[in-house]
């Protein structure tokens, strides 16, 4: 029998899901029927169908700069492409380069693919190139990527085909960064036309935007002259926004949608036992983390953090919140998949209410009452936030959580509204070097918690410069304990995150190292036929 279309069980059979379901579901926008048709090519990957696609949250900020998290990364990939890229198995290739590499310790080079198109039909020049990278290191853009950019001197058009990336001194992230899911390039003409691109899409990607419909949808079509030549085989990809993790799981089993993203860790057994579906996932990006706000009361004691990282139970935590898909994180932060010494710091902060309850008797604070917030959106990062109450009850502490939607929760914790914030994120790649992001005076995360150490500065500037493998464990691993001893932040569980979909959809692959990444849903094709 012919499978249903999306649309058709969007409007027959939505009553099932019941109205949480519901919610974010509603019809998109009306793409051609014929768009659903997949048409077989024996030997080859098929053509055509809509992927839909149940989507965490919904993203308000479409910048290819700036990221938003995971669900707002796997958007802009579709429809703007970086020099390099992820693959499927986390290595790092190309993606608008053609050929890259070091020159020497300070100049990378970029041949750029011939003949890449924008959507609106323009052809990409490496000028576009260096002033999409001129806007990631304006500090006014605020891109994700400009703190990385750092020791990016100058970005040079070298010719028709060439960009060449000069560095103050030797930097072994860049390769890294010109992977990352915001490090994408922009048409030059498209900005300056006074384009706004939190709103509007013009990449060069295998999908072109087509519209976004606030709670309902955004919506890709396939864009015919994507320079890799034969993708993407799907005609078009919807996303809809399902905040809440039952609806989402409910779409996906009662196939409504045909993959969803962030499968909540309830779910996992159910989903991994179904034989229809597959279960992509990882256990060595996603984390969660307790940041202190180091430059107020009471968190400007070191004694008053270390109290709270040891009453917090991470194997209770681990077990409560997401049912043992995961392990504790009481040491270093850094997985083996990523350094060579990370075991020697296992169980440096392990669960101890009686030393907690004595260091803050020894810094006046017993019986301290403590707000935290994390967000209720996302419950990857809310239930370990709720599974630790306890552990810090136990202690001695008035511990009072509040729970706020995405961006409020983001807001409070940038204005450092709360004394302390459980969140939950990934490195954004691979590699030691990605710590600077939560232990960098100038790092992401870490600016949240207003903490500076020059001695952390000095060894993770020297860990970038580093090229030699067991130096830089040296150096990492220095990092790392030093961080436990500080305690800007505390880690708390490592957690299993992925993706799931049916078994008709081909091609998807969760990269096991590397990055967070969506992009291997540029490639990805559907075996039904209509």
């Amino acid at each position: 029998m012919a499978p249903i279309s999306r649309r058709r069980l969007l409007a027959v059979g939505g009553g099932a899901l019941g109205s949480a379901a519901l919610a974010g579901c509603g019809t998109p926008v009306n793409l051609p029927e014929s768009m659903e048709a997949v048409r077989a090519r024996p030997g080859k990957p098929n053509r055509g169908g809509v992927l839909h696609f149940g989507l965490s949250t919904d993203p308000a900020n479409l910048d290819p700069h700036v990221t938003t998290g995971a669900a707002s990364d796997f958007l802009r990939q579709l429809t703007y492409n970086g020099l390099l890229q992820y693959d499927g198995n986390g290595e790092i290739v190309g993606d608008l380069a053609a050929e890259f590499g070091w020159t020497d310790t300070t100049t990378y080079k970029v041949r750029l693919h011939p003949g890449v198109r924008f959507h609106d039909g323009t052809r990409l020049t490496t000028e576009d190139v260096v002033f999409s990278f001129r806007r990631m290191m304006d500090k006014k853009t605020a891109a994700t990527t400009g703190p990385l950019l750092d020791l990016v001197e100058k970005v040079e058009a070298r010719g028709a085909d060439t960009v060449v990336f000069r560095l103050k001194q030797p930097d072994t992230t860049i390769p890294f960064v010109l992977a990352g899911p915001t490090a994408n390039i922009v048409s030059q003409r498209w900005i300056e036309s006074g384009a706004d691109p939190m709103t509007q899409v013009m990449g060069t990607g295998p999908f072109r935007f087509v519209e976004r419909i606030p709670g309902v949808s955004t919506t890709f079509t396939r864009f015919d002259d994507y320079f890799d030549d034969g993708l993407p085989y799907l005609n078009a990809i919807v996303f809809q926004p399902m905040s809440d993790d039952y609806a989402r799981v409910t779409a996906l089993r009662t196939a409504t949608v045909d993959m969803i993203d962030y499968v909540p860790a309830t779910h996992v057994d159910v989903i991994s036992e179904n034989p229809r579906l597959r279960f992509a996932s990882d256990r060595t990006f996603g984390f969660g983390f307790v940041g202190f706000v180091t430059s107020k009361p009471p968190f400007d004691d070191v004694r008053v953090r270390k109290a709270i990282a040891l009453s917090i139970n991470r194997p209770s935590v681990l077990e409560t919140a997401l049912l043992g898909h995961g392990q504790p994180i009481d040491g270093a932060l850094m997985p083996d998949a990523f350094a060579g010494y990370p075991r020697k710091l296992d169980n440096t902060l392990p669960y101890d209410p009686e030393q907690a309850r004595f260091l803050l008797k020894k810094a006046g604070r017993e019986g301290m009452t403590l707000p935290v917030v994390t967000t209720s959106t996302y419950s990857v990062i809310a239930r370990p936030a709720q599974a630790m109450l306890p552990g810090i009850r136990a202690a001695g502490v008035d511990v009072r959580l509040t729970q706020q939607e995405w961006l409020t929760f983001r807001a409070s914790v940038t204005a450092k509204s709360f004394p302390a914030h459980s969140w939950g994120t990934a490195p954004k790649f691979g590699d030691p070097s990605s710590l600077g992001d939560f232990l960098s005076s100038t790092g992401t995360f870490a600016v949240n918690t207003g903490f500076k150490d020059q001695e952390i500065d000095r060894l993770l500037a020297e860990g970038r410069r580093t090229r030699d493998r067991s130096l830089r464990d040296e150096i990492y691993r220095d990092v790392e304990q030093r961080a436990l001893e500080l305690l800007p932040m505390t880690w708390t569980i490592r957690r299993q995150q992925g993706e799931a979909h049916y078994d008709y959809v081909k091609g998807y692959q969760h990269p096991p190292k590397g990055s967070w990444t969506g992009v291997t849903l540029r490639r990805i094709w559907m075996e039904k036929t209509a």
